[in-house]
């Protein structure tokens, strides 16, 4: 990151199966973070716990018919947890009545984040830290965005 994150700046660190909600306690340029909630999206290995929908089928006025590519039903899942995951962010961000908010997530993730934020929350991003960080310990998330 570029600038450095203020006190009392919120923190989201997520991808598609945990997130932690951090507050920055420290000084700007020294962040000190604390998790203020943390959430676990379900626990789901088998496509078949997912859904067992087969691809949908087009009809084609000549020759055979052709699959449709099936949805990812893993990828789904944990968008409709980061969706989830950022509502919950957002609101909890209001009721603090934070100023400043840094996302970290993967690439795929962040991509979600960015487009289910709305421009009230997307306006208070002073950055964002494209990386899984979820598995970190908090210093390591704090040391990231002093770096």
């Amino acid at each position: 990151m570029d600038r450095f994150i203020h006190p009392d700046a919120r923190v989201l660190v997520c991808d598609g199966r945990k997130a932690l909600f951090l507050r920055n306690h420290g000084p700007a340029g020294k962040p000190q973070l604390s998790v203020e909630r943390e959430l676990h999206g379900p626990v789901s290995s088998r496509t078949a716990d997912l859904g067992t929908d087969r691809p949908g089928r087009t009809s084609q006025r000549f020759g055979q018919g052709s699959a449709i590519d099936g949805v990812d039903l893993h990828m789904a899942d944990e968008e409709s947890f980061l969706r989830e995951a950022l509502s919950e962010f957002a609101a909890h961000c209001e009721r603090a009545g934070a100023k400043e908010i840094v996302l970290i997530a993967p690439p795929k993730a962040l991509a979600v984040l960015r487009r289910a934020g709305t421009k009230a929350l997307l306006d208070k991003v002073v950055g964002e830290i494209d990386k899984d960080l979820t598995k970190h310990k908090v210093d390591d998330i704090a040391r990231s965005l002093s770096a």
